[in-house]
């Protein structure tokens, strides 16, 4: 069974030091996301894109994959000169996405 092509957010971050890193989101963080929220009482995704953006970053890097051990959220949030949102079909030559999805206009 191959891999399968997961539509969870896909992440750029680019860290004061210089590092890189591409990453995507998975379950386990959107749900690490939602309870946070709910804890904490954060805005929504949609007002609030860069919050959620950069909890997903710092909970993949930080928490999931033990790149950079230790750092709080507030570390995270200090040290990353960029996160972005890629879009899933990016990859395959298509376009990047921002954070927040576009409306459509009036036709």
């Amino acid at each position: 069974m191959g891999t399968p092509k997961l539509s969870t957010p896909r992440l750029h971050v680019v860290m004061a030091d210089g590092a890189e890193h591409d990453v995507q989101a998975l379950n386990v963080d959107l749900v690490a996301w939602d309870r946070h929220r709910a804890q904490r009482g954060e805005p929504l995704p949609s007002d609030a894109p860069f919050v959620w953006l950069n909890f997903l970053a710092w909970h993949v890097l930080v928490k999931r994959e033990g790149v950079m051990p230790g750092m709080t959220l507030r570390q995270f949030e200090e040290q990353a000169v960029e996160v972005s949102s890629r879009d899933v079909d990016a990859e395959d030559g298509g376009d990047e996405v921002g954070p927040t999805p576009t409306e459509a206009g009036p036709e």
